[in-house]
């Protein structure tokens, strides 16, 4: 069944208005002297709204004869009552209808269907909330919207929709989420205004942040304070910046406020939940991911994947975007107008990356962005930088099994220096056709050698299988450019001037190198038939990143420490 929908106009205001339950509306509107008319009826929210746009309503003054009494006093209070006990619940969220009753039944007490609309109108009428349909659908198909994940007409379908019994519309997109169709409410939950003696004391639990790591926390704790809308976290793999973003976390937490990390894949949120837990052990986390389930104590710190921030509304006062280029953010706009929509008003968004795209760069150049960037790791070695190797004939070289003497001395510098080997190719055929010719070439080296793509449990199992000790070489596609921390790692990239590997690519996977500072003999080779422009790129930026921290003091040298300097010297532009 559908749920019906009223447009109601008020006897003294030409506007028209919506309601799920008009009872409460007639009580909220007779306290203030007005009358309500109920001039349709629908079967379902969407098409209440698609009335609405239309314009073709009759007057208020033809509804007389349809004139709601206002319900009585106690059941008003008693909305009311439950209204104000529900909005800690539901603050700062953004939930269809079957996610709100879920809530409810989870986190308070299950409500009969009719109690529930009441007081969820009632939060509408209050100011507590707002209420749209999950897809919008006005007369022109070309403003057709989910209000969910904001996909146009062209993620947006027409069926037979057992719900409201019509040919109803509903989102694809975001389907994992839970069917958004335009039968069914959509609600925005304002959060509740901060109190300013809500401060409490929280916990943090940090190492010893090196020097470079804490300039940025002291620019990220400053752009907090300063509400700096938007803040660029530049800082190279293995640097440690999760660390150094903590004490912004720390401040926001200890004023009472809420702060969502969003990372790109599931991996990197059960990755860091853990180290979330470490560092504020008086504090729960709330894992969010599409196999996480979504209902969980209203934590006042949430991890979770990028989709899961379309069911937050102006929650969070900090919001801190890791791997911020990566997929599936890059390119989403989407995605991030979601976990825009979950940073509270007057909130920063701390956007981390290694690899800022390029517009990104010239804004931080320019100074159209405020942002810092840390050029150095935690442990203060210099980034490996890559050697680049061209071979006439590369890929038939592969394919007819013939000698390419880089590979081959790639192979052997590993297992001499008793290393872990990544060898990155382009396409998922390649795993094969590399496996293929090294069974050809070496058959000595097959056993120690595995292929892996972009399943996750095979990956997972693999991984463990070269951290172990059981396989010494992995060949793999860009799926673990990111992501992975291997303490003797080696990687060659095969084919380094193909498309895929754009210089962002290529400094992401050089950034698997060198990330542990008692094995400094990892080395990264690019080869390729062609030299290019990204080739050249990711070397360029390295060598700039390397010098940067060399200028600022940061870099240990043999038998030195690092030393602490102030921030960008007038060499450090962008490459």
């Amino acid at each position: 069944m559908g749920m019906e929908t009223a447009i109601y106009a008020l006897s003294r205001d030409p506007s028209r208005r919506i309601s799920i339950a008009p009872a409460a509306d007639a009580f909220y509107w007779a306290r203030r002297g007005e009358a309500v008319a109920v001039l349709e009826t629908h079967p379902s929210v969407g098409q209440a709204f698609r009335r609405m746009r239309s314009g073709r309503l009759r007057s208020g003054k033809d509804a007389s004869g349809l004139r709601l009494p206002p319900p009585p006093a106690s059941s008003w209070e008693r909305w009311e009552r439950a209204a104000r006990f529900l909005r800690p619940l539901l603050a700062g969220r953004s939930l269809l209808w079957d996610e709100v009753k879920a809530l409810v039944g989870e986190l308070a007490e299950p409500m009969e269907e009719r109690e529930l609309r009441a007081v969820l109108q009632t939060m509408c009428l209050t100011g507590m909330a707002f209420m749209l349909p999950g897809v919008e659908i006005p007369p022109a198909v070309s403003r057709w919207r989910c209000n969910r994940c904001g996909t146009g007409p062209e993620g947006l379908f027409r069926s037979r929709c057992g719900r409201c019994g019509s040919q109803c519309v509903s989102c694809d997109r975001c389907l994992f989420l839970g069917r958004s169709r335009a039968c069914t409410p959509f609600f925005f939950f304002f959060p509740e205004e901060k109190r300013e003696a809500c401060r409490v004391r929280v916990d943090l639990r940090l190492p010893a942040l090196t020097a470079g790591q804490k300039w940025v926390a002291d620019r990220c704790l400053e752009a907090v304070r300063s509400g700096e809308k938007r803040f660029l976290v530049w800082a190279v793999a293995g640097s440690g910046k999760t660390e150094a973003v903590l004490p912004a976390v720390h401040r926001v937490l200890e004023q009472g406020g809420h702060v969502l990390w969003v990372s790109p894949r599931r991996d990197v949120v059960e990755e860091l939940a853990p180290r979330l837990e470490r560092a504020f052990p008086d504090i729960p986390v709330s894992v969010l991911h599409g196999e996480s389930g979504w209902i969980r104590t209203n934590s006042p710190l949430t991890a979770a994947t990028a989709h899961q921030a379309w069911r937050f509304y102006r929650r969070f006062q900090l919001v801190v975007v890791d791997e911020a280029d990566a997929f599936p953010m890059k390119g989403d706009p989407p995605l991030g107008a979601g976990v825009e929509r979950a940073a509270a008003e007057g909130g920063t968004m701390l956007w981390l990356t290694a690899t800022p795209p390029e517009d990104w760069r010239r804004r931080l150049q320019r100074g159209q962005i405020p942002g810092v960037i840390l050029p150095v790791r935690h442990h203060g070695r210099p980034l490996p930088e890559p050697r680049l190797f061209r071979r006439w004939r590369l890929w038939s070289s592969l394919e007819e099994a013939r000698p390419l003497p880089p590979v081959t001395a790639f192979l052997e510098r590993v297992a001499e220096k008793e290393g872990q080997g990544l060898l990155f190719v382009p396409r998922v055929a390649d795993v094969d056709r590399l496996l293929a010719w090294i069974k050809k070439r070496h058959p000595d080296r097959l056993a120690q050698c595995r292929g892996v793509t972009g399943r996750e449990k095979e990956r997972k199992r693999l991984l463990e299988e070269l951290r172990s000790g059981k396989i010494r070489f992995l060949i793999t596609t860009a799926v673990l450019e990111r992501g992975i921390t291997l303490p003797r790692c080696h990687v060659l990239v095969f084919g380094a001037d193909h498309p895929v590997f754009d210089a962002s690519a290529l400094v992401q996977i050089a950034g698997r190198v060198g990330r542990d500072a008692d094995y400094r003999l990892g080395e990264v080779w690019f080869l390729s038939a062609e030299r290019t422009e990204g080739q050249l790129k990711a070397v360029r930026e390295i060598r700039w990143m390397n010098r940067m921290a060399r200028r600022r003091g940061w870099l240990k040298e043999e038998g030195e420490n690092s030393r602490p300097s102030a921030g960008r010297s007038a060499g450090d532009h962008v490459p």
